[in-house]
């Protein structure tokens, strides 16, 4: 009983002592307190619980037949923002706490959310070695699933939390290589919703959007 005692007694000075210098202070000059005791066992549970997830949908096949079904979905949103008249723009809707920027995007508040829950690694192609994923599969889940293979992509960005579609977007500027150039460049092909609502897939043969 003597160290739940103890720890009990830490927790009601610790709370005494937030209640006197207020919450807002604690956190903004004590910020490692909620960093070491909180924010980090929460991130290892949500990195656990994710690759748990992704491992089984690819095991068990069902992201391809999901795929298409959230095309769908992507497809109605983008119609009902033109029947709206689209008078703002689109953006995803997507939660600042699930990007890698620290900005806030306060213009997610005024424009049209795209609600993209597209996360999962479709197929692997071992004939072709190409890979086929869903727009915000990042770094960290194609890594683990090629490693098995021995494999690795031609241009890797160092951090595992950047997603492909977000690469494809410009943010993986900052790796590349000599030989095959920057990431989108390993990319064969895109498929793309447009701003009416239909869905085209390109490749170097349609050039007009694939090198957009």
């Amino acid at each position: 009983m003597d160290p739940l005692l103890y720890l009990g007694g830490l927790v009601v000075l610790f709370l005494l002592w937030i209640k006197v210098k207020g919450l807002d202070y604690v956190i903004v000059h004590q910020r490692w307190i909620f960093v070491c005791l909180f924010l980090l066992p929460l991130s290892v549970i949500f990195d656990v619980y994710y690759y748990l997830r992704a491992w089984l949908i690819f095991k068990m096949c069902s992201a391809p037949k999901q795929h298409d079904e959230r095309v769908r979905n992507i497809q109605r949103q983008v119609r009902e923002w033109r029947k709206e008249g689209g008078k703002t723009h689109m953006c995803t809707g997507r939660p600042g706490w699930l990007t890698v920027s620290l900005r806030v995007g306060k213009y997610k508040k005024t424009n049209k959310n795209i609600m993209i829950n597209m996360m999962d690694i479709l197929e692997v192609d071992t004939q072709r070695q190409v890979v086929r994923v869903e727009p915000l599969v990042n770094m960290g889940q194609i890594t683990a699933l090629l490693n098995s293979l021995g494999w690795t992509l031609p241009v890797l960005p160092e951090l595992d939390d950047l997603t492909v579609g977000g690469l494809v977007m410009g943010t993986g500027i900052e790796s590349s290589s000599h030989i095959y150039g920057l990431f989108q460049h390993i990319c064969v092909a895109f498929e793309l919703v447009l701003a009416d609502g239909s869905l085209v897939r390109c490749t170097e043969v349609s050039i007009a959007l694939f090198t957009v």
